[in-house]
Formats: structure tokens, C-alpha cells, sequence
């Protein structure tokens, strides 16, 4: 018989590699050590790595990893970021830093790709968003009032053009960007408009009887830089209402804003249904409508009245003012008040990405004065969203009141910075014995610049000669 082929392996030898097979295994080895080794060089020299790619009909090829995504670094600052405008190239992946060099919370939100960084005050952090397509972007800071008080911008990617992810109208524009200009300390500058300018009332029987307006304006902070405000009378803050104790006082207000409103006297005793709370005192006052509010004034004291309807956003637009209610004749408040010879109102506040006394930043702000020896008092509200510690240069002052009610003369205490929080009321005094020029301004140093450039914002002159 012939022999046959041999017999296949059953599975009980161990296999083995041929020649031709070790060939290929020591030929894709050394493909892996040059590939390693090319990698590693262009590293080293800086440039980015190559990457397996898909070819015309499915081939495999090389190419040259794309650069690393772009960093933008913003500072948010009290209360403002440092840039308005951002521009990068894409679209694509985007890395954030922001860093919060204020004294306050803020964020850095982007509502479309959505986007939030918080940084603590004195720290930053970190964050990425991938933007699909070119366009402009808003981005701001999403604490109440922020935004509104002038922390927004707008962010570019590509040429800008396509999605955006905010509709401009004529009641959501951000403002014009400001030019502010460095000023000396004794500089002073009169705009055309003021706040806090009285309002007389008109006497139906025995009730004094006040009527307010509510629409958009262009409001000039400092010369020559205007921004939007929702205004009550054309001015920010409103008119001063000013009764006496006792008094039957009528408000009416006329809505002509995009929106609905209210108003809330802030402070003074008061029916419920006067209360202005939308939903729970009273319906929302809507666009073109009317609706007027009565009540007895009592009692004696520094008080606001501001809207209470989409507050967060009203309020920083510039929908507030001061209620005084004088001292009943003969009281002994009243006899107090007679003794001051200088009676000075000053409504603290953002807006505009400015910080503001009576609607205007520094060298646009009051000039208070008084002569030697005269006795001054200066009630002061905040209106804003942060807390304002005043400091007043050469005198300590009197705290003889808060919150619209007078300290015991056991409870006066002397102070020459006050801290004063959102909402507070604080009235002082102080007797004029040094004479000079000397200043009255908010102690979170960025409070006093504008758009970062100081001086600015809270600072007050007073004159004693």
C-alpha cells in the first residue's frame, strides 16, 4: 500500500509559528515602532500627533490632529464683566475661565449650547461648551437684577452669522457700550435730568392725590453714556412723594412699559389690598392700564415704593423712589426735625452696569453742601441688589434712624462707615465743623469706578465752607 498523507494535527501537539507567519508578526512590530517612535518625535517638537483618518472608498490614512479648542478668560466684577463682545473661531468646543474679581456672587451663563460657571468671589472656575453652529451667542449673569443692572454680552463664534440665541427688541437691547473716561476726583458734571425731583399733589377734598407714569426712556448716567431704563415720571429714581403724617395720600399709575406692573410702598402701614403684591393684593397692572392705590400715611419715616412685578428685572431698570413721611406738627419727631438745617436724600442702586446715587454715577452724582456749623441729615435707601457700606471722609456721623422709624436716644450710635443692605433704610446726621471738599462713597472699591475705571460710580461730594 502507498503511503497517505500525513495526519492532521488532532490537537494534542502544540501548535507552531512558521516562518513566513513570524515574518508578518516582526514586520507589523517594527510598522508599531516606527509609528511610536514618529509620534513621540512630533511631540516633542511641539506639534500635534498624527491620527488614523478614513480615505476615499474607506481607506486609512494619516492626518494631523486639529489644534487644541480655544480658552476665553472673562472677569466678572461688581457689577459688570470686563468685555461685552467676545469673538472666536469655530464653531466647536469652547473652554471657559472665569475669574470673579468682585466683592459679590456672580455667574457666567450661556442659555443656548447651555452653559454655567459660578466663581466665589476672589476665585475662578472652569468650564467647556461645543457650539454646533456659527452665530452670536448672549451670555450674563443669572443673579437676580444682574443681569438687568448691565452684566450681559454678547459672544461671536465664527463670522456670527446664523443662530442667535437672543432676539433684540427695542425693551431687551443691551445698552450702547461705554466709553468711560478717567475724571479727576474733583470733577462734578449737571445732567439734564435728575431724580428724585418732588412731585406736588393735586387736593381732591382732603386727599392729596399724585399721579405716575410708567414708560421706557434713555436714561444718561455719566455725560454722554445713556441705557435704557422703565422710569416712573421720566426719571430714575421716581419723583419724591413727600406727605405729612395722617395725610390721605391717592397714587395713581398709568402703565405704558412693555409689561405688566404694580407698586409697592415699601415701609408704611398699609390696607392689605394697598400692598401691591400681583396675584395676592391686586391683579398685575397691564400694558395701557391704570390702577390707584390710597392710604393713610403713618407713620413718620424714610420709605421706597417700587414695583413688585418681575421685580428682579423691573427694579434694576429703575422703577423706584422715596416715600418721606414728615413728622405730624408738634410731635416730638417733628421737633427733632426742626433742628436740621440741611435735609439731604441720597437712593443708592445699580444700573446699567453702573453703580449709582440718585440715578447717576460719579462725576454726575449730587453735590451736597452746608456751612460750618449747620446740622445736616442724609436719609439714605438702597435700592440695589448689593449691600453698600458708605463711608463718609472727615466727620463720624450720628445713626438716628432705620428703616423709617427714629432710634431711642439711648440706641444712637456714631459710625463713619455704614453698612446699608438691599431694601434698608438708614437716616444720620452730622454737625458741619470741618470745613473742606470731602467725599461720601461706597467702601467696595469697585463700587466707585466706572466700568472699572476710577474714579466713579458711589462717590458724593460734600462742601463745607
Amino acid at each position: 500500500m502507498s503511503a497517505g498523507p500525513p495526519d492532521r494535527d488532532s490537537g494534542n501537539n502544540p501548535p507552531t509559528i512558521t516562518a513566513s507567519v513570524a515574518g508578518v508578526f516582526a514586520g507589523f512590530g517594527i510598522l508599531v515602532a516606527i509609528g511610536l517612535g514618529w509620534t513621540l518625535a512630533r511631540s516633542v517638537a511641539g506639534q500635534p500627533p498624527f491620527q488614523l483618518a478614513t480615505g476615499p472608498g474607506g481607506a486609512v490614512t494619516l492626518s494631523a490632529a486639529s489644534a487644541e479648542p480655544p480658552t476665553l478668560t472673562v472677569a466678572a466684577r461688581d457689577i459688570s464683566f470686563d468685555n461685552k463682545t467676545l469673538n472666536v473661531a469655530g464653531p466647536g468646543l469652547v473652554n471657559f475661565v472665569v475669574s470673579n474679581t468682585g466683592a459679590i456672587e456672580h455667574d457666567f451663563t450661556i442659555d443656548i449650547p447651555k452653559v454655567k460657571i459660578a466663581p466665589r468671589p476672589g476665585q475662578r472656575a472652569t468650564g467647556a461648551v461645543t457650539f454646533e453652529k456659527p452665530g452670536t451667542y448672549s451670555f450674563y449673569c443669572s443673579l437676580p437684577g444682574h443681569r438687568e443692572a448691565g452684566m450681559e454680552g454678547k459672544l461671536i463664534v465664527g463670522t456670527g452669522a446664523g443662530l442667535s440665541s437672543k432676539v433684540e427688541t427695542a425693551s431687551s437691547a443691551a445698552p450702547a457700550a461705554p466709553t468711560p473716561t478717567m475724571v479727576s476726583h474733583a470733577s462734578s458734571a449737571t445732567p439734564p435730568v435728575r431724580g428724585n425731583q418732588p412731585i406736588q399733589p393735586v387736593m381732591d377734598g382732603g386727599v392729596k392725590v399724585f399721579s405716575l407714569t410708567a414708560s421706557v426712556v434713555q436714561w444718561e448716567i455719566i455725560p454722554g453714556v445713556f441705557s435704557e431704563a422703565w422710569a416712573y415720571n421720566g426719571q430714575v429714581p421716581g419723583p419724591v412723594i413727600r406727605v405729612a403724617e395722617g395725610d390721605r395720600v391717592r397714587v395713581t399709575i398709568k402703565n405704558q412699559l412693555p409689561d405688566s406692573t404694580v407698586i409697592h410702598f415699601h415701609g408704611p402701614e398699609l390696607p392689605n389690598s394697598m400692598d401691591g403684591v400681583p396675584d395676592v393684593t391686586q391683579p398685575a397692572i397691564p400694558v395701557g392700564g391704570s390702577f390707584t392705590y390710597e392710604f393713610k400715611a403713618t407713620p413718620a419715616g424714610t420709605y421706597i415704593y417700587h414695583t413688585h412685578q418681575n421685580s428682579a428685572v423691573q427694579e434694576p431698570k429703575g422703577l423706584m423712589g422715596a416715600l418721606i413721611i414728615d413728622p405730624a406738627p408738634g410731635s416730638a419727631e417733628a421737633v427733632r426735625d426742626a433742628k436740621f438745617d440741611r435735609d439731604y436724600l441720597q437712593v443708592l442702586g445699580e444700573f446699567g452696569g453702573y453703580f449709582i446715587m440718585n440715578g447717576h454715577s460719579f462725576p454726575a452724582t449730587d453735590v451736597m453742601e452746608a456751612k460750618v456749623g449747620e446740622r445736616v441729615r442724609i436719609r439714605l435707601i438702597n435700592a440695589g441688589q448689593a449691600a453698600h457700606p458708605m463711608h463718609l471722609h472727615g466727620y463720624h456721623f450720628k445713626v438716628i434712624g432705620t428703616d423709617g422709624r427714629p432710634l431711642p436716644e439711648g440706641a444712637i450710635y456714631l459710625k463713619d462707615t455704614l453698612n446699608i443692605s438691599p431694601g434698608e433704610r438708614y437716616d444720620i446726621e452730622f454737625v458741619a465743623d470741618n470745613p473742606g471738599v470731602w467725599v461720601f462713597h461706597c467702601h467696595i472699591l469697585s463700587h466707585v469706578t466706572n466700568q472699572g475705571v476710577d474714579p466713579g460710580g458711589m462717590i458724593a461730594v460734600i462742601k463745607v465752607v
